[in-house]
């Protein structure tokens, strides 16, 4: 992901915070096809599914990813919302003592947002970044990140504890969108 324009380039369409380009992305899947994460379906109802799927051609805004600050009470963490319009945002649905669950969509919180609110953490693979989880978020916890329940198109996402052995099946590529 890059965070920084290069001075003098022509910049990329989306939100943009000084120097810091926010999207849209493609969030893209570092395994086999690379997924791009994808509201199922186009679907703007509460509580769709996540999943991760091939590329649209021609491209839909439901591909599409903007980073939406957390704001000054929860610096560092970011609200990953799709350009679909209905403003809602990627939402996990914790198992109450793991963390773990599916990836949703939901209109953002007002209140208690840990749920919804999303860190990147490096990978091995320079480019490639976890997707964590505000939600449980501590030094004595694994951190739980965002990945697929399998290599295929329509593999729905999943936010389980952080992999170290097989951390590609949870690494993320940002590819900026272009129009």
């Amino acid at each position: 992901m890059s965070t920084t324009a290069t001075k003098g380039a022509a910049k990329a369409p989306g939100t943009s915070t000084g120097e810091l380009n926010l999207g849209p992305y493609y969030i893209q899947y570092l395994p086999g096809n690379h997924y791009v994460l994808d509201v199922y379906g186009n679907s703007a109802a509460k509580d769709t599914q996540v999943i991760g799927f091939t590329v649209n051609q021609p491209e839909t805004v439901n591909q599409q990813w903007l980073f939406v600050p957390a704001g000054p009470l929860a610096p560092g963490w970011w609200y990953l919302q799709t350009l679909m319009g209905s403003e809602y945002v990627m939402t996990l649905q914790p198992h109450a003592t793991t963390g773990s669950g599916p990836v949703v969509m939901q209109p953002k919180a007002l209140g208690d947002s840990d749920t919804q609110l999303w860190s990147l953490l490096s990978t091995e693979v320079p480019g490639y970044w976890y997707i964590q989880s505000k939600f449980g978020a501590s030094n004595s916890q694994a951190p739980v990140v965002i990945g697929l329940t399998s290599d295929t198109s329509g593999a729905s996402a999943v936010a389980n504890p952080i992999s170290f052995t097989g951390f590609e099946a949870q690494a993320w590529g940002f590819k900026p969108v272009y129009w």
